[in-house]
Formats: C-alpha cells, structure tokens, sequence
C-alpha cells in the first residue's frame, strides 16, 4: 500500500474533518503512485492520520476516507450508506442520497428517483470498488428498488483518468422517461440523456421559496433547464410565465412539465440564448429567476466570474418592474456569496436602483453542508427586491 507522508503541521486540518491533501502538503511518498490506489497517511512525526485514495493526476493527492486503519470493504460503503439514508428522512421517493465528500465517501454521486438509483463515479478510487458499491446499495435497499444505473459521463471524467462510463449496473434497466414529484409539483424526468443525472434536486428549497412572490406574477425563469421555477411560479398563481433555456431538448421536456401539471397556457417555452431575449424583449417582469450553469472553476478567475454575474444581473434587473423580486444564483464554490454580492451591486452603479436583500439560501439538506468543508457549500441564491 501507499504511504503518505505529511509535512509538519499539514496533518491538523485532516484531524479536524477536512478530507483533501494537496501535493504541495506533503514530504515523501513511498509506494507505487496509482491512480485510485488506497494509501496510509502519516504525520512528519509518523502519527497515523488516516486513509483514503490516491491520485497522481490530480492536484489533489490524497482524498480521505477515514480517519481510521479500517478494511474499506462492503461494510466501511454499506455503514456510510445507512448514515446518509437516515439523514434524509422525510424527502421522499426521489432525492439525492449520497452527496461524496459531504457524506463520507469522495467521488460518489448517488440519486434516487423513486425505484432506480443513478450513480456516478467522479475518481478513479471509487470506480476501483465498484462491485463493493453496488453490493452495498443492494443490501441497504433490497426490494425497495428496481435497477441501478451508471452516468458517470460528467465533464471532467479525463481529469480524473476516467472513462465515461453509461450503463445498467444492477437490475431493471429504467425507462427512458419517467415521473417524478417533488412538494405538489410533476417533473417528467430524463435519467439517461438528461443533465448531470437528470434533475437538479438541489435547487429544491429555492424551487419551494419563490411560491410565496408567484401569486399574480409575470414571471421570468432564466436558464430553465426543464422548468422547476416556471412550473412553481405557474402553479402558484403567476399571470404568464416566460422560460428560456438553449438546450433545446430540455425546453420540449419543460413543455410536456407544462402540460402534466396544468399550467401549459400560462407558460412560454423558448429555446435560446437568456442575455439576448433579456436584451431584445419588450417584456416587463416581476418575479425573474437566474440560474445560470457553472460560469468559474477556478477562485483565480474570481474577476471574471465578477464581470459575468454583473452583465446577467444588469440584464435581468432592466427588465423588473419597481419592487420586482429577482434572484441570481451560483452553482460554482469559487463564486461566493462575497462575489454575488459584488456584482450585483456593480451590476445597477449610476442607474438610482436600490437592491433590496430579502434572503440568501443554499443548496437543499440532502446536498449536505459540512462546516470542515469549505467546498461542500457551492449552491447560492441571492433574492432580491428591486427598489427606484
């Protein structure tokens, strides 16, 4: 096995729950360097500090699993499982189960919807102990669900000397369709072709939030995706709803959520870019919602990210009535609460606008936000009221 030495000191932040070891940490490395590869870590004074994977074409050398010389086997995966499972009480049939470093295990990615579970594998360490995974899942969930499915085809796979695998792991291979509800609301969800693994159950405290501003609203719900704003907007009570989005096949699905829920008159579904509607539109909003994709992935492009959400916000604020509610989220760790802010107010410099801070909430409990974490808090959404 691997053994990891520490320079002097690096050792106090893993003891205090933080689960990264960056190369630049550490003094010596003794074994063959394998993607994946478990190793022991030890302190300069050789205290043993714990255990994870191994990376040698990351920036991060070491992701810790335990702060214990334990066996990683089925039962150190099913263990962390059952805690996950209980902590997600109340969420029902479909939520995200297992959230990687913020629940114990780096690099797994677990959502269930309803009988299926879909799994990503986000590091070469886990991928290693796929069957232990798997087995584990089965024993946890028995009956409970049908199949387990594979999207480990996310955007950084080659970072992480992966393939992007696709596929059925255990049981009934899903259908490609199917529905899902969350708080009253209908989504027809695709786990197979869709975004990440077809839904983003993080948004789900924001989705509930922007029901109390939706009754008689004209409502904005940029980068839609397949409509969770709009479709809470326009069941609780907004005039007409206006929706952009530039994935194309997310937008028709945004449609057919539409039509299952009800509100397919109240809804506008357009397929483009969101800066350029904003900029052309002869629309007015009270009620408009900004979701944008990651835009940063480094805190190094910091000022960039500041320009970006500048540009957005400006685009969105234009097009609010006076005491409209608008909220910008980031989706990205490196662009904080700090950077939105930023922009924000440099977004409305020299236009007499005053914004007005209603309330800033995160990503829903089952992403959970471990405090040693820094990074596990990445999901902001800044609501406001546009005040001249």
């Amino acid at each position: 096995m691997i053994v990891v030495t520490l320079k002097k000191g690096k050792e106090k932040k893993i003891k205090n729950g933080y689960l990264w070891i960056f190369k630049d940490e550490i003094s010596e490395i003794t074994g063959e360097k394998k993607d994946g590869e478990l190793c022991n870590v030890f302190s300069k004074d050789f205290e043993y500090i714990g255990k994870g994977f191994f990376s040698n074409s990351s920036n991060i050398a070491v992701k810790i699993l335990t702060l214990k010389d334990e066996n990683i086997d089925k039962n150190f995966f099913l263990n962390k499982f059952k805690t996950a499972l209980l902590i997600r009480k109340g969420y029902g049939d479909s939520y995200r189960f297992f959230h990687a470093e913020a629940d114990g295990i780096p690099g797994i990615i677990i959502d269930k919807y309803e009988k299926f579970l879909v799994i990503q594998f986000r590091n070469k360490g886990v991928e290693n102990f796929k069957n232990e995974i798997i087995d584990a899942l089965i024993d946890l969930f028995g009956n409970e669900i049908k199949g387990i499915y594979e999207r480990s085809d996310f955007e950084t796979s080659s970072k992480e000397n992966l393939e992007r695998n696709v596929g059925l792991l255990y049981g009934e291979n899903p259908p490609d369709r199917f529905t899902i509800e969350e708080e009253g609301i209908k989504y027809i969800v695709d786990i197979k072709n869709g975004q990440k693994t077809g839904f983003f159950f993080d948004q789900r405290k924001n989705r509930i939030y922007i029901r109390q501003y939706s009754k008689d609203a004209t409502g904005f719900d940029g980068y839609s995706y397949t409509g969770g704003f709009a479709l809470n907007m326009a069941v609780f009570g907004a005039k007409r709803v206006v929706a952009v989005d530039k994935d194309e096949y997310a937008i028709e699905l945004l449609k057919e959520n539409a039509k299952l829920n009800g509100v397919e008159d109240k809804i506008e579904a357009i397929y483009g870019d969101v800066e350029k509607y904003l900029e052309n539109t002869d629309y007015k909003f009270n009620l408009m919602m900004l979701d944008p994709p990651s835009l940063i992935k480094k805190k190094t492009e910091r000022h960039k990210g500041v320009q970006i959400f500048k540009r957005i916000s400006r685009s969105g604020i234009l097009k609010l009535e006076d005491n409209g509610i608008l909220s910008v989220c980031s989706c990205a760790y490196q662009a904080d609460i700090d950077l939105l802010v930023e922009s924000l107010r440099r977004s409305v410099e020299f236009e007499g606008i005053r914004l007005n801070a209603i309330d800033i909430i995160t990503q829903s409990n089952d992403h959970p936000w471990i405090l040693q974490i820094p990074e596990s808090l990445y999901l902001k959404c800044m609501w406001i009221r546009i005040l001249r």
